[in-house]
Order: structure tokens, then sequence, then C-alpha cells
């Protein structure tokens, strides 16, 4: 099977340190080659490797280093042809995403990493610092709207983190803010009570958005704890676990459902074919008396002997909450002791990776729409041999050879419904095993100026600005604020 791109002719980078004198260069056929053999050379530092393994024609001999060049990527004018290994329904999505996003060789070989592109925007060195992100406007960027006029239209977009809660809201109602892509847990009821008139009606201020997200909060057992590699114990933590407490009363219902599924969101016009009631059977429900007896039968009973265990979560006020919440759970339940700490989140990927704790509390949010995305996460094959060495997707280390069986049945079915069936059934062990516990699924809650026009997150909260504009002069200057 073979995939053709025809290229456009009028793409440049945007101007950089890196180019000549400055300037950014024509973007040509050769750029994508150099993109994909850098993922399949960093296959220890990201996950875009993971994706795309055993899928195109040459990929792992050139990774391997015995070929010099990825033969299953040709060139031919202005054409760019790949040969894959086997049939893919998920090819042109993992092209798609962020790990396929073409890179100059410039950018990368120069003595620091610079993040240039093609885009609508720029990235803004002299605007932009640890707590800010400036983009500005690309005036050579390729793309025109339906009228050929030029885009974008916005002159910069601001991303900013703002860590406390009563000044991201109190900035977004002062109009400082253009969005906000997550209302916070503890702003839920300012929104839909104290302010909901604010929303209504032809002269409303602010927009309300909600849609279930292709994103999965769950817990990670880390499969190299000793204590976690007795399914006993990890069908004990799942029985334990008030799933739907945590929704209704941590999350006041934010949420698209509690985790009564597995890793696969129940969004069945997105996963078609894929068998949600069997899933749900399959689902442990929250069961204490389950729990306990899980428990005494691995040989703790009433909890007596079991170690302290390590949970891990993101640092912040709403995680912490759902963290204190799962460990008051567990120790009332399974009368066990349960260490939470909140860490800062690249601390908790790296620690994730490499095995350094012994529970996570994680979103996955899918990279492109398919089951394939989110039970990746445990094919045994992505683990490396050497368990010293980071486990960057599989961050569990979770292995089963049923699972990865099927999940590649999966992957090579040339049919979405028969795919989805495949999958269905590689998740049927993964939930026998319980290596993970799934707590929700999300819907997230976010607030746009209602003069803000144009902008939209999709299910893998993906924002497209470029024909985002301002029907008012005086937010000109407001800004987009998003989790960094």
């Amino acid at each position: 099977l073979t995939y053709k791109f025809v290229l456009e002719d009028n793409v440049y980078f945007h101007d950089g340190i890196c180019f000549e004198e400055g300037k950014g260069r024509k973007f040509v056929p050769e750029d994508v080659i150099y993109t994909f053999e850098k993922i399949y050379t960093n296959v220890n530092t990201g996950s875009g490797y993971s994706i795309f393994k055993n899928v195109i024609v040459g990929g792992e001999e050139f990774k391997n280093g015995t070929s010099e060049h990825i033969s299953g990527i040709t060139v031919d004018g202005n054409e760019v042809t790949f040969t894959l290994v086997k049939p893919s329904l998920t090819f042109l999505q993992k092209t798609a995403t962020v790990y396929a996003s073409i890179i100059a060789k410039e950018a990368t070989e120069y003595e620091y990493f610079v993040p240039i592109g093609t885009g609508p925007f720029y990235y803004d060195f002299d605007n932009s610092n640890s707590e800010v992100v400036k983009l500005a406007k690309n005036d050579n960027y390729y793309g025109v709207n339906k009228d050929g006029e030029k885009l974008p239209y916005l002159d910069s977009v601001i991303f900013v983190y703002e860590e406390d809660t009563d000044t991201k809201m109190e900035r977004f109602w002062l109009k400082d803010l253009a969005f906000i892509p997550e209302v916070p847990i503890s702003k839920i009821s300012e929104v839909l009570e104290e302010r909901i008139n604010d929303f209504k009606g032809e002269n409303a201020k602010y927009i309300l958005n909600s849609q279930p997200k292709l994103i999965t909060t769950y817990l990670a057992l880390n499969m190299q704890t000793p204590i976690f590699q007795n399914n006993l114990v990890r069908q004990a933590f799942t029985c334990a676990i008030d799933k739907n407490s945590l929704v209704n009363k941590i999350l006041k219902d934010q949420a698209y459902e509690s985790g009564d599924y597995g890793l696969v969101p129940p969004i069945s016009r997105v996963f078609k074919g894929y068998d949600f009631d069997h899933m749900n059977k399959l689902n442990t429900k929250y069961n204490p008396e389950k729990a306990r007896q899980y428990l005494a039968d691995a040989g703790y009973p009433d909890g007596e002997g079991f170690p302290s265990v390590q949970f891990q979560f993101k640092k912040g006020t709403d995680e912490y909450w759902v963290a204190s919440e799962i460990q008051r759970q567990l120790q009332n339940v399974l009368k066990i002791n349960i260490d939470i700490e909140g860490v800062e989140f690249n601390e908790l990927i790296e620690n994730q990776n490499k095995g350094n704790g012994d529970i996570f509390r994680t979103n996955w949010v899918a990279d492109y729409p398919s089951a394939e995305s989110f039970l990746s996460k445990a094919y045994g094959k992505l683990v490396p041999e050497d368990p010293t060495k980071a486990s960057v997707f599989n961050d569990s280390r979770y292995r089963n050879p049923e699972f990865d069986a099927l999940f590649e049945k999966g992957q090579l079915s040339n049919n979405l419904e028969k795919a989805n069936a495949y999958y269905s059934q590689a998740e049927a062990y993964l939930m026998e095993d319980a290596a993970f516990i799934a707590l929700w699924y999300a819907e997230d809650m976010s607030l746009v100026q209602a003069d803000l026009r144009n902008l939209s997150s999709n299910s893998i909260s993906y924002l497209s600005l470029k024909e985002v504009f301002w029907t008012s002069d005086s937010l000109s200057n407001a800004t987009a604020e998003v989790e960094k």
C-alpha cells in the first residue's frame, strides 16, 4: 500500500536564526525525508517512533543501522511517496499528529533547537518566556480563506499559564483572557449559577462550550512494583475505588462519564463497532466487600503486612482533591497506607517513563481518533527489554502476549468495524489484568469571549487559530489562556 503526497509550491519556513541571514527558506520534499528519519532515530527520546514502529517499509532497517535511508519514502519532483509495510487505517491520521510535524534540518542542527514551522503563526522568541508563549502573525503564510484572502486574521496569540484559579477566572470576566479551555472544578457553580445570565441571548458576553473529549483519566499501576505484580492486589484496588463518587463529589459532574468501561472512551460515533456493552460488563464496579476479599486472597487480610505505596499526580489544587479522595477511599476500604505526592508535570512524565513510583494519576489524550491510540499504552512490544531504560509509551510496562496479538490484528485490519472488534477483544484482556483503572472520560467545559469568532477545539483538544478574529476592536489585546 502506498500514499502519495503532492507538496504545495509556495510554502516557506518561518524566519529564524538557524537560516542563512535569518530568512526562512522554501519547504522541500527532503524536509519530509529528514523528519521521518529523525522519527526513526530518536527512539528513546519521544513517542513518535512508537506510533510509526513497523509502519513504513525500511524504517526498522534504518533504525537498526542496516540501511542509510528509509527505502519506503521516495521523492519525485514535488511528490513524496510512502510505502507501508502493511495496510493501515490510521496512517493518514498519524501523519497529522505533532510527531510527524515537518521540521527543518537547520532548526535541529543549530547550537540549540529553534522552534520554527510553516504555519500561520511563528514563535516570538523576544516576547516569550517560561510563563508566556507568544505566537506572532506569519506574513509569509501560504493559506487563504474561501474568498482568497490571506490568513491569519489575528496579529498575535498569547498563551499564558495562570495557576491560581481565582486570578484566572477574574482575568476572564475582565476580558483580559479570551479563552479558558477548561473551567476549574471549584468554579463550575460560579459559571453555571452566579453568571449564567451572561451566557444567554443575543447580547451574551461569553460563550460556554461543552463536548466529550477523546481523553481518559486513569490510574496506571507500575507493573515493576512487586506488590502490583499480583493481579489479586490490582483487582482489590479496582474494586475499592468509587468512580461515581469521584465524578459527582469531586468533579461536580464535569465529565462525560465515570470510568465504567476501559481505556477507550465510550463514544460510539467515533469508535464504530467497538463492543462497549461488553466492556461495561467486564468493568470492575465499586464493591468494598469484594475488594477486601481480593486483598485477603492476596495474603493481606484487613491490609495487614501491606507495604506503603506511592501515588503521584500532577501538582495542582483540583488534582490534589482527586488524589486525596482516592487515598481516602483506598485507606477506608482496604486499610492500607497510600502516600500521595503532587509533582511538576515534566517530573511526573519522567517518573512514569522511568518507573519511579507505584501509582500515577494521568490523562491520555488520543493522538488520533482511533482505539489504537489508547490501547497502544498497553502494547507490550513497546516496553524496553532493559528495565532500567525509560518506557516512553507503555509506561506501566504491562505485557500480555494475548493482548498484543489481538492489538496487532486490529492494526492489520483494513475495515474499521473489524479493527474495533479486535481492539475490544484485546481490551478485554487488559481489563481482566487490571493494570489500568479508568476513573472518568473527559467532557471539557470551555469559556470563550463572545466577541471572539471561529475559535473551536475538537475532541483531541486541537485548536485551529488561522481563521479566528475579533468583532470588537476593544478586545484586540485580549489573550488566549491555555495550560502549558
